[in-house]
């Protein structure tokens, strides 16, 4: 009996209790945090690919091209918007889809955000502002006001937060003025 009571509790338990409960919190602990750095490691290595695919589809790059030459020569698309059918719109059409599928995927946190904002803010943007009247356009004639929501929905977000520039001053000197 008395080695009964000169054993260590706490609370009511045994020390051998509660290191076995400790050791199971954080094994918890440690696979929750495993699984969510896995996802964000995943989220990053998505956006890489997807950056990358996006390099290496020349069908979507010759159609950024003419989408370009457009922007740069008519400023905005909405007269482009009259017929569907066009190699002009079919080549805005087809842009406007790849940056569609983007921004749902950032929305939907399948891809990651500041990697894509980085490497493609201004292309983005400068698709958005071409393209604001035509999407408009097609909207109004389609009776549907969710085309290509997801992609203005991106613009307008970047559009209140652009991209900082980069301080080119060496670490050690940052807190000076």
């Amino acid at each position: 009996m008395e080695a009964q009571a000169d054993k260590i509790t706490w609370l009511g338990e045994s020390l051998g209790f509660w290191i076995q409960t400790g050791a199971f919190v954080l094994s918890a602990i440690a696979a929750v945090l495993v699984i969510y750095f896995n996802g964000r490691l995943a989220r990053k290595k998505a956006t890489i690919d997807l950056i990358l695919h996006q390099k290496r589809d020349a069908d979507l790059l010759d159609s950024t091209r003419k989408v370009w030459a457009l922007a740069d020569k008519n400023g905005t698309f909405a007269n482009l918007a009259q017929d569907t059918s066009s190699e002009d719109c079919k080549c805005i059409l087809k842009v406007l889809n790849n940056h569609e599928f983007v921004a749902l995927g950032i929305r939907k946190k399948a891809f990651n955000e500041n990697i894509y904002k980085m490497s493609q803010c201004s292309n983005v943007m400068k698709v958005w502002r071409a393209s604001d009247g035509f999407i408009r356009e097609i909207r109004a004639r389609e009776s549907k006001s969710t085309l290509f929501q997801e992609f203005e929905w991106l613009a307008t977000r970047w559009d209140r937060s652009p991209i900082s520039k980069i301080s080119h001053r060496p670490w050690w000197k940052t807190w000076e003025s």
